[in-house]
């Protein structure tokens, strides 16, 4: 229902008027009936009132007030057909009274007649040339009917009653361009901003227009006006800002681009492709620290939208913290876990920190949510394994090798583990098969991980030995290798070449692992110095999970050897 037929209620001021005109022209007996259709429509008695109304119009028959009481009954009754007939009435009895017919234009609306609106809003505005809501049902006529000249020529009219605001601009440049003409309409902004300098729709509006068609020359020599004009308009600032920092200002671009994240106005997508711009541009030596407040700003603002929490989990990877990198990925699962990139994200970053429990609960998510996919049941097959379940590894093995396609790279991991499986089930010959199967697919690539494995098993040490030296002598410096020597040294038994070896290391990522600190541990402990390895395992404890007995080494403060 339009809202200004709630004004219409108040049919005191009606009954009034009636009684003032009716104590001259009628007897007491029709005011009477009268004034007791009114009570009975304040106290919606409506069908009462209804029949006290017509037994007044059965004695006159062309009272407009009357006709005027029964509209707004059958307003209330939603009867439409019925209150426009007596709208009509009305207004035709009374055609000096401008409310009756400005209810009848409202009328027409409602019935969808508006043809017949506009003509009696037309009217209206003759009579009262500065009324603005003549105007606005005009306007609202014509735009139903598909008349943007006449909607034109009605907003020309009424800026020469009430004078032009950038309102009326705005609403003429929509029109012109309706009707096709894009240049009559751009030359209206671009004289009506001039006129009204300090008001920043006008030149958005121009911004908006050239960008649309292209015209990226003249948009962006506005941008820089509209950012100035309107400081909170985030749009322009984010459009401002990318425009400076393609172009090689990147300072002053990101002042921009940054309060523009922060303002109101962008849509959650337009602050992400920034943040994703920002976050993963190559050009720069490391990310910028500036960036956290902004993604943090990104979580709170939107805490049930996955988009925030990824590009959070995006700038805390790249930024190298990853253990915040892996709390925003996991929270935008929580938001939508139907998104498995960024489960395999989670599930390879927990392997990189040996987070080997939080690894096993979310790769069996992973797997539950997503059972066509290869990756989550091959990171179950190794956590089984770490486990010694390797049963429970061959199974999900031979799933994830029945559901991957054309990835030699994931295959030659599920070999790898498929043998260790079998060597942990003492089945050699087939154990040793998959492991060289493994490394014919990936070349060199798991070498050290085929090697690791043969140490594990305490298998041709000395052979697996020799070849890490001699790869050693080609890279001196491979920390990795160096570790890989240790590890097949210290199962050996050659305790002292395992620590002088493991020494040598000296890169710090690897240095913070809990497998280096651990074995670091183990090799103290058959040199005799328990206090040593104690403090080696603790340090592996709080880098990581370890391997299954770490947490029995610390709490028996000795030696367990992995079953």
């Amino acid at each position: 229902m339009n809202k200004i037929y709630s004004v219409l209620v108040i049919m005191t001021l009606v009954a009034c008027k009636v009684q003032e005109t009716a104590a001259v022209s009628q007897d007491p007996l029709y005011i009477k009936q009268f004034h007791s259709g009114v009570r009975n429509m304040l106290n919606e008695q409506y069908e009462v009132a209804i029949q006290d109304f017509k037994a007044c119009l059965g004695k006159q028959p062309k009272d407009a007030a009357v006709h005027y009481a029964l509209f707004q009954i059958y307003l209330k009754q939603d009867r439409y057909q019925e209150a426009a007939f007596h709208t009509e009435q009305a207004a035709a009895f009374d055609p000096k009274n401008l409310h009756y017919r400005r209810e009848l234009a409202f009328m027409y609306q409602q019935l969808g007649r508006h043809q017949d609106a506009a003509a009696v809003f037309e009217a209206l505005l003759k009579a009262d040339p500065k009324n603005i809501d003549y105007y606005s049902g005009a306007l609202k006529s014509y735009q139903e009917l598909n008349k943007p000249s006449k909607s034109y020529a009605l907003i020309e009219q009424m800026e020469k009653q009430l004078g032009e605001n950038p309102n009326t601009v705005l609403e003429k440049f929509r029109l012109l361009q309706q009707m096709g003409k894009d240049k009559e309409g751009v030359a209206l902004l671009e004289a009506a901003r001039l006129r009204f300098a300090s008001e920043p729709s006008i030149l958005a509006n121009l911004v908006d227009y050239y960008f649309r068609t292209q015209n990226y020359t003249a948009g962006f020599g506005l941008l820089k006006d509209l950012v100035e004009a309107d400081p909170q308009n985030g749009v322009a600032l984010l459009m401002y800002g990318e425009m400076l920092y393609r172009s090689g200002k990147l300072e002053e671009g990101k002042k921009y681009l940054h309060a523009g994240v922060l303002a109101q106005g962008p849509s959650l997508d337009q602050k992400m492709n920034i943040l994703i711009m920002l976050v993963n541009d190559k050009s720069q030596s490391a990310v910028d620290p500036k960036l956290e407040p902004l993604v943090q700003y990104m979580t709170q603002t939107y805490p049930n939208e996955a988009k925030a929490h990824s590009i959070a989990g995006d700038y805390y990877y790249v930024a190298g913290q990853i253990k915040a990198a892996i709390a925003s990925y996991q929270q935008t699962l929580r938001c939508d876990p139907n998104l498995f990139p960024v489960w395999s994200q989670v599930m390879i970053l927990e392997f990189e920190q040996a987070s080997w429990t939080n690894l096993l609960k979310d790769a069996s998510s992973c797997a539950e949510l997503f059972p066509s996919q290869p990756l989550p049941f091959f990171f179950k097959a190794m956590m089984f394994n770490r486990k010694g379940l390797y049963a429970a590894a061959l199974e999900n093995l031979f799933l994830a090798k029945g559901l991957l396609i054309n990835d030699n790279a994931l295959l030659a991991e599920i070999y790898l583990q498929e043998g260790r499986a079998l060597l942990g089930l003492k089945k050699q010959e087939e154990g040793n098969a998959a492991l060289k199967e493994a490394l014919s697919i990936s070349s060199n690539d798991l070498e050290l991980e085929y090697l690791h494995i043969l140490a594990a098993n305490k298998m041709e040490l000395p052979k697996t030995m020799q070849r890490l030296q001699e790869s050693l002598t080609k890279d001196a410096s491979n920390a990795q290798v160096i570790f890989e020597l240790a590890f097949a040294a210290f199962q050996s038994g050659a305790y002292q070449m395992a620590w002088q070896e493991i020494q040598k290391i000296t890169d710090t990522k690897l240095l913070q692992t809990a497998s280096l600190q651990e074995l670091l541990g183990d090799i103290y402990f058959h040199l005799g110095q328990v206090q040593e390895a104690n403090n080696c395992w603790q340090k592996a404890l709080n880098f990581g999970e370890g391997s299954i007995v770490l947490s029995e080494k610390i709490s028996k403060k000795t030696y367990v050897q992995v079953p």
